[in-house]
Parts: structure tokens; C-alpha cells; sequence
């Protein structure tokens, strides 16, 4: 077997994990379906957008602007040491220690581990930007996952 077939083996195999994961994240959460069905296009329209990102930066760019198309004021925040720093953000301070009390934020991970948060306004749908956020963080551990098999296959990581 290739190292295209195994690493296209590989690539499938987790591509079938993650959507099952996924797929039982949303079936415990308690959220509201789509008021409309501009918001469910759209919706829909994002998760397409993160699917086809091409690299980590690309994925929380994409969600930045997915959220700030859902809230006026948004961010996306990434671990800087201890802290997290400003991603990109829409109308709020890029430091989490300043954030005003009307935002609410959903974490992103990676294997378990914060890595970055996604901050909107109250008011914005609160469940379309928690399913962007967890697909995000599926994407970014799918990406990340790639990558280091790419390396090990390549005998860049032994």
C-alpha cells in the first residue's frame, strides 16, 4: 500500500469519526431549531465554509466572520500562554479581561483542551454560533490530526 493509500485510509477513517462525534454532540444539546429558513441556509452555508478551509488560520477566519455575520459586536480569541488574544474581533475589546458582561462566549478545543473562545452578544443566535463553534473546533482537530500523520508518514516525527 502507497503512502497515499494509507494516508487517504487514515483521512477517511477520521473524517467517519469526527462526523459521528459531531453528530452525537448536536443530538445532547438542547438548542432551538432555526427561527427561519434563511438562518438554517445559513447555517448550513457556514459549516460548508469551514468544511472547505484550507488550513488552521483559514478555519477561524471563516468563523470570524460566520459569528460576525450573527453579531454586531464578536470575537474570536485564541490561547496566548495563559491568556487568551484577540483572533479577530467586531466592536469589542481584544482582551478577554475587558469584555462587556452582555457577551457570551463558547469555548474552542482541541482534544479536550481550550485553545480560544468565540465571544457574541446575547442577542445573537446563540445556537447557531455553538454549532459553528464545536464544528470549528472538530475542523481544527481534524486539521491538526492530518498534519501530524502527514509529518510521521514523511519521518518528520518519529
Amino acid at each position: 500500500m502507497t503512502l497515499d493509500d494509507r494516508l487517504k485510509r487514515a483521512i477517511d477513517s477520521l473524517g467517519d469519526k469526527l462526523r459521528d462525534e459531531i453528530a452525537k454532540e448536536l443530538a445532547t444539546l438542547d438548542l432551538a431549531p432555526p427561527q427561519t429558513a434563511a438562518a438554517a441556509d445559513r447555517l448550513v452555508d457556514g459549516l460548508r465554509a469551514i468544511d472547505q478551509a484550507a488550513s488552521l488560520s483559514d478555519i477561524l477566519e471563516t468563523l470570524s466572520t460566520l459569528v460576525s455575520m450573527e453579531s454586531a459586536r464578536s470575537g474570536v480569541f485564541v490561547m496566548s500562554g495563559e491568556r487568551l488574544r484577540g483572533f479577530r474581533v467586531v466592536g469589542i475589546p481584544d482582551e478577554v479581561d475587558q469584555l462587556p458582561s452582555d457577551l457570551k462566549s463558547f469555548p474552542l478545543e482541541l482534544a479536550g483542551s481550550q485553545i480560544g473562545a468565540v465571544y457574541v452578544e446575547i442577542g445573537a443566535d446563540l445556537a447557531a454560533i455553538e454549532i459553528l463553534t464545536r464544528f470549528a473546533s472538530r475542523a481544527l482537530q481534524a486539521m491538526t490530526a492530518l498534519k501530524t500523520a502527514r509529518a510521521v508518514a514523511e519521518g518528520q516525527i518519529a
